[in-house]
């Protein structure tokens, strides 16, 4: 018997050796996943669903990519990839203009590091008080009580203090002001702590359906001469009209003129060209998934996702709609 033993143990060794060396190049494989940090929205809005519907599209497409979604927001985005902390990331067309030429928020700190990867969604201004009061005008909340979005979201910036600045103001000559997610704007109205709530967002709005489930709404337009002003302070504004019947529930029958800044996903230009272009592959040809977070991307095709409205490509996201017949040669 231990004759046979000993006969068996180079056989027995052999096949110990080889497990460990498969399990050596399993963990190798395992340890290959490259970790992707997307930086997507506040609580409340419609970037965080459609940041993790993004990743799920990523994942399964391509398992080697570790997709990580992480709260944040147009600004906070923007600064995040500036400073190396996020690899992808949801922005708007304004705050890339800004960051690009060094303006707005970004003055004196131009950055070339957040790149276009994919055009996504409007991202409507829409601005709304209680239909029974006297506002009709953007003017016409001096010293009234408003709900703000946080410090540091562009929805604030972009939004309410350049749409004050036209029509020259400053949040300063609004009355009491509390500053929260858009969830906390939409109930401080509801409690008449405020008599505003106003956000970028996709159309129809969810904080807008919210509120106007408990009291008829009248959304502020934005006229032509507003418009036009908008656009001198950021080239990035795109004209919208939220379409008649759109809040019919909510009190609103007419259509409303108003603009937004396209939500893009954008990407640092330190992250691989490799990995960017995977991404882009996987969220274009997996488009149709993204109509089950919002109705807007709904029917999108190809082509409008590679516009990217002047910005500069990644070059990862360049090659992909090269490759796809998206981009002229």
């Amino acid at each position: 018997m231990s004759v046979h033993i000993r006969g068996l143990w180079p056989v027995v060794r052999l096949a110990a050796i080889f497990t460990l060396t498969v399990a050596a190049a399993g963990a190798a494989q395992a340890q290959q996943k490259t970790d992707v940090i997307f930086s997507a929205g506040p609580t409340g809005g419609s970037w965080t669903p459609m940041a993790a519907a993004a990743s799920q599209v990523v994942n399964k497409r391509y398992p080697e990519l570790n997709v990580q979604v992480e709260p944040g927001a147009a600004l906070v985005n923007m600064e995040k990839i500036r400073n190396d902390k996020a690899d992808i990331g949801w922005s708007m067309t304004t705050v890339m203009a800004d960051a690009q030429k060094g303006e707005g928020q970004f003055a004196g700190k131009a950055t070339d590091k957040g790149l276009f990867v994919a055009n996504f969604y409007p991202n409507v201004w829409q601005l709304v008080v209680p239909a029974n009061s006297d506002i009709k005008s953007v003017k016409d909340l001096k010293g009234h009580p408003v709900a703000l979005p946080a410090r540091g979201n562009t929805s604030l910036a972009a939004g309410w203090e350049y749409l004050l600045k036209v029509n020259g103001m400053t949040l300063n000559d609004l009355g009491a002001k509390s500053y929260g997610p858009v969830s906390s704007n939409a109930e401080a109205v509801k409690n008449r702590q405020a008599m505003a709530a106003g956000w970028f967002t996709v159309v129809p709005a969810s904080f807008v359906l919210d509120l106007g489930s408990a009291m008829p709404l009248r959304v502020l337009p934005v006229t032509d001469e507003e418009f036009a002003a908008l656009r001198k302070l950021n080239s990035g504004f795109v004209r919208y009209t939220i379409k008649a019947g759109t809040y019919k529930d909510q009190g609103v029958t007419d259509a409303v003129q108003t603009f937004q800044s396209p939500t893009v996903l954008i990407a640092s230009s330190k992250t691989s060209p490799e990995v960017i272009y995977k991404i882009t592959k996987a969220i274009v040809e997996g488009r149709d998934e993204f109509g089950n977070v919002t109705s807007d991307m709904k029917g999108v095709k190809a082509s409008d996702m590679a516009e990217s409205l002047g910005m500069p490509y990644h070059p990862g996201a360049e090659k992909y709609y090269r490759e796809a017949g998206l981009l002229k040669q």
